[in-house]
């Protein structure tokens, strides 16, 4: 379809637009960067999406392709923020098409999520920017969950952003279509929690692990951490109370109800500790700041 197009060469042709929040850009319009034309999607025959009006160019060799994106990159929309000097505002979507194989690589350089912290000083509209690119990244993180599961993606959501719509036809042809995902991340330590953000948005991209990597967190955490308190059962609370200095206290067993559980025991005041303890106050209260330590301890 684009070969009418190609003057230059006849191996490939190249379309580079810009995406902020659900409006459309042409990255290879002639004239500046100010006034480049804003482009409708259009909804094909297959159920996909174009962006009507595209410029296409076909370039000669390597090293006009080449010129030709970083020039196009170069007029993306970017801001400085609290996290980065250069922060895209915007997506990019770049694709190749080699007019012989007609084959097809589209190149989706994604904005990065801003957590609500890093984006809390930006003006209005840089948060309205902000919320525009996570819920555009959520909807393509949908559509690549289903994907994943080898489910067919709901047009909801294949619709829910310019972004998902432009990537549609990788989900209506899912079996001729192969996903690689790019993290870029910062080597210092003071940006750990990004780069953790980034990789958790990279695995989910995939679509790979997700669900079992929480998983597996969870029960991993789990399995370390020691039981509260609270939730002890009635044979719980008779084994601390059996261990606990130095095993002292395992006489207050023996006036413990059948079923009294870690519920009923961080409810127990000092002076009743007293109580149970014989009436010695000292023992009482050495029983009571034992517990409230191991209430404490995480």
């Amino acid at each position: 379809k684009h070969d009418r197009w190609c003057k230059g060469g006849d191996w490939l042709s190249v379309q580079f637009v810009e995406l902020r929040g659900n409006r459309c850009f042409d990255l290879l319009a002639p004239g500046p960067k100010e006034k480049m034309p804003e482009l409708r999607l259009r909804e094909s025959n297959d159920g996909g999406f174009f962006a009507d009006g595209a410029t296409v160019l076909c370039p000669k060799g390597s090293k006009e392709l080449c010129r030709i994106v970083r020039e196009a990159h170069a007029r993306r929309a970017t801001v400085a923020t609290e996290a980065n000097s250069v922060s895209s505002r915007s997506h990019a979507l770049c694709t190749l098409r080699l007019l012989k194989s007609q084959g097809q690589l589209t190149l989706a350089d994604c904005a990065g999520t801003e957590r609500r912290k890093d984006s809390m000083y930006h003006s209005k509209e840089r948060q309205q920017e902000a919320a525009e690119i996570n819920a555009s990244l959520h909807a393509l993180k949908e559509c690549l969950r289903h994907l994943a599961l080898r489910k067919d993606v709901p047009p909801q959501n294949l619709r829910a952003s310019a972004l998902t719509k432009l990537l549609s036809s990788a989900f209506v042809r899912e079996d001729a279509v192969k996903l690689a995902v790019i993290c870029t991340v910062s080597p210092c330590a003071g940006d750990t929690e990004h780069t953790l953000a980034t990789l958790r948005t990279g695995m989910a991209l995939s679509g790979r692990g997700v669900e079992k990597e929480v998983r597996e967190l969870i029960s991993t955490r789990r399995g370390n951490e020691p039981v509260p308190p609270a939730k002890w059962d009635s044979s719980q609370v008779r084994d601390w109370l059996a261990e606990v200095g130095n095993g002292q206290f395992q006489d207050v067993c023996e006036s413990l109800p059948q079923e009294f559980n870690g519920k009923m025991l961080v409810r127990v005041t000092e002076s009743r500790f007293t109580q149970m303890c014989g009436g010695d106050a000292r023992r009482g209260q050495q029983l009571f700041a034992l517990l409230h330590e191991r209430m404490r301890a995480k």
